[in-house]
């Protein structure tokens, strides 16, 4: 049976959270699971500023990473790229030299009145994938022939409130919760781990050439 979460402990969610800790580590550290921890955020924060929040942390994340990083010497791109991203198969393979390979529950888009503004709401949603530093580890969902399958951004409900042009982008889902992942995969899909999470930054330009142009990341959109 689930364990409750007390009332200290959802305090100290919020307190390490709104402290900069990352989701995944607030539950590691209770032994709750990251949709459960994800829960109780949004509950007492609402759904907007748990976002804002989520997006705060990721991106001080990102400046600390890279000024730790600052006197590191730089490694050759296509060198890591074939030392890290093991072949899964042929497919793969091609597109580990060329490029790449595919919830924590989304949130639940609130109703959009008419004088919502959609670009405003667009570029806050939006973030660009180098902004972003991922966890250690990734998974992704394939088909039984371990071959990327994109989608539509249409094909997500959750983000239907975007422009026409961008509902038409094809998207490739990604995920750091692999209990969460399992369960969604479907008999004809597999769920693949990759151990280098910056596999899409450096296929980007290869990911575009096959059309592809978005990652959705637990409930963050992110433009390639």
């Amino acid at each position: 049976m689930p364990k409750k979460v007390s009332a200290s402990q959802k305090k100290d969610f919020l307190k390490l959270f709104r402290n900069g800790k990352d989701i995944k580590e607030i539950a590691n550290i209770y032994k709750f699971s990251t949709s459960t921890i994800t829960s109780q955020l949004k509950s007492q924060l609402g759904k907007e500023v748990f976002k804002e929040i989520k997006l705060n942390n990721l991106n001080k994340s990102t400046k600390d990473s890279k000024k730790n990083n600052k006197n590191k010497s730089k490694f050759d791109r296509k060198d890591s790229i074939e030392d890290n991203f093991p072949v899964i198969n042929q497919d793969i393979k091609k597109l580990s030299e060329e490029v790449i390979n595919e919830n924590d529950a989304f949130f639940e888009i609130a109703p959009i009145n008419g004088e919502f503004d959609f670009e405003k709401r667009r570029e806050f949603t939006t973030e660009p994938l180098v902004n972003i530093k991922f966890p250690e580890t990734l998974y992704m969902l394939v088909d039984k022939s371990i071959e990327l399958t994109p989608k539509m951004l249409k094909d997500y409900p959750q983000w239907s409130f975007m422009p026409e042009e961008d509902l038409k982008r094809m998207t490739l889902e990604i995920f750091d919760d692999q209990k969460y992942a399992k369960k969604i995969c479907s008999k004809n899909q597999k769920l693949i781990k990759l151990p280098n999470p910056n596999v899409f930054s450096f296929a980007a330009k290869s990911l575009k050439n096959k059309g592809i142009s978005r990652i959705i990341f637990n409930d963050l959109l992110l433009s390639i």
